[in-house]
């Protein structure tokens, strides 16, 4: 009787256990489907801002192109300060496969991009620390909120951003690893992807100096600065863009933008509120970044986000403090974020009491601001009015309204635009 009684118990607490299993599988699959949702409900196949540019002009020059130098150099050609040479081969492959191009499937396959950024950092964060899956939670439902919506639905920039993004986290990783040969195969990507790849010559080259690893630091120099080579061939910085030089003379400016980076984690009502919160997120990321000895990984990307916060603020502070805050730029002081919870989770100098505290917290105010982000933008139809402004520029272009598409300068769009559709390149 009592061993009866005994496997009863067993059964009831292995049901139970596989019970909160399946409600924590469910919590975190929430914010993967929630964020699909989204982006296939509000999508729109309309070109929008440099979508013009960097999609249809690229794409009707290209296929008019007869030879195959001048195929590569419209490839690898400058855009902005960037080249973005991933984002016009995804254009092409979408293309070619479908006759056409799609800014819906374009947007799609961006977003991809960022999906697979936060099951890769979930999935390392499991196999390195050994963290449960409900110690994990928070991490996408912070990184699948809609801070950085600028981008989700706008093609050119889903592309380049988000996988952006995936790239750079596959290169440390591999770099934290010693893993040359991933290394060396991820790095031309982050290059001719953003023009944020070029910190990637200066952590890569450093980390395989200070290592020791000759043979690695050698293949990797060589191959770096090849691509480093050509990125800056022929390369000149858009003439509207201000000067490093002007950033220089004007510090309080540049670290005011460096600041309102680095809090850029969500829309906040005053400047004074994104400096403050970019201060404590830094400070506590670099000092948890120089304090923990136990993951290289978390070391390199706090180095990676706080370079790149740098460098955007010696090249674009000119613009002004409130482009730091664009929406776009979110994706790095959210991956500050969750870094440093991950610090704190796994450091040994909080008991396991105290952990479970700030996992427990983390946990609530992330789908408590998920769930919050939903209501908000569904309530007050926030991307359907823009998916319905997108879908009106090219009826109203089409009814003869000239200046309704979204781009700055509209001759340039209508010819485009025209263009495009005489080729058969894209039809709405």
């Amino acid at each position: 009787m009592p061993e009866a009684m005994g496997a009863v118990g067993l059964d009831r607490g292995s049901l139970e256990c596989h019970r909160k299993s399946i409600i924590i599988w469910l919590l975190f699959l929430i914010p993967l489907i929630g964020y699909s949702t989204v982006i296939l409900k509000y999508a729109a196949n309309v070109p929008f801002q440099d979508d013009y540019d960097a999609i249809l002009y690229f794409l009707s020059h290209f296929i008019e192109a007869r030879t195959l130098q001048e195929k590569l150099a419209l490839l690898f050609s400058q855009h902005n300060e960037h080249r973005i040479v991933f984002d016009r081969i995804v254009s092409l492959c979408c293309y070619y496969l479908f006759g056409e191009v799609n800014f819906k499937y374009l947007i799609v396959f961006g977003n991809l991009g960022w999906v697979l950024s936060v099951l890769i950092l979930v999935a390392y964060a499991h196999k390195i620390f050994g963290l449960a899956l409900s110690s994990l939670l928070p991490i996408p439902y912070i990184l699948l909120s809609f801070g950085h919506w600028e981008n989700m639905f706008f093609a050119m920039a889903a592309i380049q951003n988000y996988w952006f993004m995936f790239f750079a986290i596959v290169f440390l990783i591999g770099l934290s690893k010693n893993k040359i040969l991933l290394c060396c195969a991820v790095f031309p990507a982050t290059i001719f992807t953003s023009g944020g790849g070029v910190i990637f010559y200066l952590i890569g080259n450093a980390y395989f100096l200070m290592a020791r690893k000759w043979k690695s630091s050698i293949l990797f120099f060589v191959l770096s600065s090849v691509c480093m080579a050509i990125y800056f061939y022929g390369y000149h910085k858009p003439p509207y863009h201000p000067s490093v030089t002007e950033a220089i003379l004007n510090p309080l400016r540049t670290i005011e933008y460096f600041l309102v980076y680095w809090g850029n984690i969500i829309l906040w009502p005053q400047k004074q509120l994104y400096i403050i919160v970019g201060l404590i997120l830094c400070v506590s990321s670099i000092y948890l970044a120089i304090k923990r000895y136990g993951d290289v990984f978390l070391q390199l990307l706090i180095c990676f986000i706080t370079l790149i916060a740098l460098m955007a603020a010696l090249t674009r502070s000119g613009f002004g403090i409130w482009q730091a805050a664009a929406s776009r730029y979110a994706l790095f002081p959210l991956l500050a974020l969750v870094s440093v919870y991950i610090f704190v989770i796994t450091s040994s100098r909080f008991s396991i009491s105290v952990q479970r505290v700030i996992l427990v917290g983390a946990a609530v105010v992330a789908m408590s601001f998920w769930w919050a982000n939903i209501f908000i933008v569904e309530y007050n139809h926030y991307f359907m009015k823009m998916k319905d402004e997108r879908v009106a520029s090219i009826v109203e272009f089409d009814k003869g309204q000239q200046g309704s598409l979204l781009y700055p300068e509209q001759e340039r769009a209508r010819q485009i635009l025209s263009t495009a559709r005489q080729m058969h390149i894209y039809e709405y």
